[in-house]
């Protein structure tokens, strides 16, 4: 599997994702429902994973097998998580110099792709249904929700073939609004994009998946150039996403403006995801993902100590 080897499956293999709050599922799961009726009976045993409670361990089942297995009830249920991946025209964005290792970083959307596996990976693992949405102008591509390895294939099948789209200026706002009335309500949302767009349009998009239940993690991704902006010589910029503007300047002249601008849109980017309480963390292509997805669900756990990611923090 290109977008999940076997060296990030196993640096993941202990990873779990924990949910913040109650959610409505279609069958028994690993989290806590919404409803609250009297069943509370022994269903199944599942494997332990890191940041379960210890009192839910059956240690009758450790004695007799050394293995450690959780006790699930019929009250618990699953979950419904659906990944949204920007794939508009500057999400094919990459660096053009090379790498510490000799080769070029993967594009924006590459990165979102493999951050997707990973993330699949582990819900799927742990009994959650996870379902695609790709979009750009419009909604590119669409997987429905399961969590069964053949589904876990398909959608992995379904992120390969994703690339990104030429058409010209995307309107994520207006989509993310149609895809917020497209799926069902009180599930994850996990949201991959560059976040290209204005705050406020993105804040009003947000509070749409909030209104309808959703749990909101938002996943901001660069390149190490965008952030840093070493170009030296005169260059010839252009707008990836509506070719036809472009300008030529001396980037020594605009760096300090270009950076200020920046490190104030991805500020106001963490806030407006702060006050509409939706996890916040920002990556750039370089970094690996199992370090990428392994700090950012240590930190959901409650393990790490740090809080949501500053500008240009390496995860």
């Amino acid at each position: 599997m290109t977008l999940l080897p076997q060296r990030t499956i196993e640096q993941i293999s202990a990873a779990r994702f924990p949910i913040n709050r109650a959610k409505l599922g279609t069958k028994h799961g690993n989290h806590r429902s919404m409803s609250t009726g009297s069943s509370t009976e022994f269903a199944q045993h599942r494997q332990y994973c890191p940041g379960d409670e210890p009192s839910k361990i059956d240690w009758r089942v450790l004695a007799r097998t050394d293995r450690l297995m959780v006790k699930q009830y019929d009250q618990e249920t699953n979950l419904r998580a659906t990944i949204l991946i920007d794939s508009s025209a500057s999400m094919g964005f990459h660096d053009e110099k090379k790498n510490r290792n000799g080769s070029l970083n993967p594009n924006k959307l590459s990165h979102a792709k493999r951050l997707a596996a990973a993330l699949a990976w582990i819900l799927i693992r742990q009994g959650d249904a996870v379902g695609l949405i790709s979009y750009a102008r419009d909604i590119v591509c669409r997987s429905p929700h399961a969590s069964t390895p053949t589904h876990l294939r398909r959608l992995l099948d379904s992120l390969e073939q994703l690339t990104p789209q030429s058409s010209s200026d995307s309107d994520s706002a207006s989509v993310l609004h149609k895809i917020a009335d497209a799926i069902p309500s009180r599930g994850l949302i996990i949201l991959c994009s560059d976040l290209f767009l204005d705050p406020e349009s993105l804040r009003n998009a947000l509070f749409h998946f909030q209104h309808r239940n959703h749990e909101v993690v938002v996943i901001q991704i660069m390149t190490p150039d965008e952030v840093s902006f070493p170009f030296e010589e005169s260059t010839c910029f252009r707008d990836i996403e509506c070719q036809q503007n472009r300008f030529e300047t001396d980037p020594k002249a605009i760096r300090d403006e270009y950076q200020a601008q920046l490190k104030h849109h991805l500020q106001s980017i963490e806030q407006l995801c702060s006050h509409i309480r939706a996890d916040y963390l920002f990556t750039t292509t370089d970094q690996e993902i199992a370090v990428v997805v392994n700090s950012f669900l240590d930190r959901r756990h409650g393990r790490a100590s740090g809080r949501n990611h500053a500008v240009g923090d390496v995860v």
